[in-house]
C-alpha cells in the first residue's frame, strides 16, 4: 500500500507525464523499461553462483592489495 506521501509524489509525476507530448511519453516509457531490464539483469547476475564464485576469486586475488596504501 502506498503511503500518503508516495501517493502525492505519484500524482505529481502523473501530472508531469500528462504534460509531455506523445513522443516524450514514449521516450520516457522506453527509458523506464530499459532501466527495469538492466536492474533485472544485475539482480540475476548477483544471484548467479558462477558469478558469485568469480567475484570471490577476484576478491581473494586482490585482497592482499587492500593494505598496500594505494
Amino acid at each position: 500500500m502506498l503511503t500518503q506521501e508516495k501517493s502525492s509524489d505519484l500524482k505529481m509525476i502523473t501530472r508531469s507525464i500528462d504534460a509531455l507530448n506523445l513522443t516524450e511519453q514514449l521516450w520516457l516509457l522506453e527509458h523506464i523499461a530499459h532501466q527495469i531490464r538492466v536492474r533485472n539483469e544485475l539482480v540475476a547476475m548477483a544471484q548467479d553462483p558462477q558469478i558469485q564464485a568469480e567475484l570471490t576469486q577476484i576478491q581473494q586475488e586482490f585482497g592482499v592489495t587492500d593494505f598496500d596504501g594505494l
